[in-house]
């Protein structure tokens, strides 16, 4: 029997990287990649039980010429993606007035323009009973003071999300939209501020969730999941 193949954007931190575990350990063949070569080769150390069902890329999701070399190997080994999870995510905080231009760009880049890349790129292996699940965020919903691009990226992903999934409804492959809050996860390292991270979400929780929506189901479609720490907003 031909094992199923996800392909996941972001896979070496986060929760894109439970994900990663959680394919594997169901039995699914992984293909993802990372702008970090030192991740990507911590991640293949960490998984090396799995080194037969595992490809792991250095790439940059906002680069065009990287999502291409990606997407000609994906297509070399595969003649379908069953699961597309675009996870990649990066953010700087600035008020409006301060915020720098490739600030800006670099985030609208990989949050928003990555994701159309990625997609356009694999829609040719995504067939019926695909599914593509796109991360989005509390600020996809609702803005927030000094987080002006990256609310900007992810109400543009929401809007992308939507079109996409009335497009991909005649191939039957279902489009998933997933509005996180607070997760404890890397992003907030480099994030300035004082962040309580004791009362986050836990990204391997998260997983779970996501994980379970889009591979548990064949006659439902989870359109939106949206997951909030017990506390609320953080």
């Amino acid at each position: 029997m031909t094992k199923k193949v996800a392909v996941i954007s972001g896979g070496t931190s986060g929760i894109g990287k439970k994900m990663v575990s959680m394919f594997l350990k169901a039995g699914v063949k992984v293909v993802t990649f990372s702008s970090s070569k030192s991740k990507v080769n911590l991640l293949k150390r960490e998984l090396r039980e799995y080194s037969e069902d595992l490809i792991c890329y250095q790439g940059d999701v906002s680069s065009q010429r990287d999502i291409a070399r990606i997407s000609t190997n994906v297509k070399k080994h595969f003649k379908k993606v069953n699961y597309l999870v675009n996870n990649s995510g990066t953010n700087v905080l600035n008020p409006i007035s301060k915020i720098k231009a490739k600030d800006w760009k670099r985030i609208i880049d990989v949050n928003l323009t990555g994701v159309f890349y990625l997609t356009q790129s694999m829609l040719t292996l995504l067939k019926k009973d695909s599914v593509i699940l796109n991360m989005g965020s509390l600020a996809s919903r609702s803005g927030f003071p000094n987080w002006s691009a990256y609310c900007a990226s992810k109400f543009g992903l929401k809007g992308f999300t939507e079109a996409l999934r009335e497009e991909m409804r005649p191939k039957q492959v279902r489009v998933v939209h997933a509005e996180i809050g607070a997760t404890d996860t890397a992003i907030w390292n480099n994030l300035d501020g004082k962040w309580d991270r004791s009362g986050m979400m836990n990204d391997a929780e998260v997983a779970h969730i996501l994980f379970d929506s889009i591979t548990k189901v064949k006659s439902v479609n989870v359109d939106e999941i949206f997951l909030m720490p017990p506390n609320g907003i953080i």
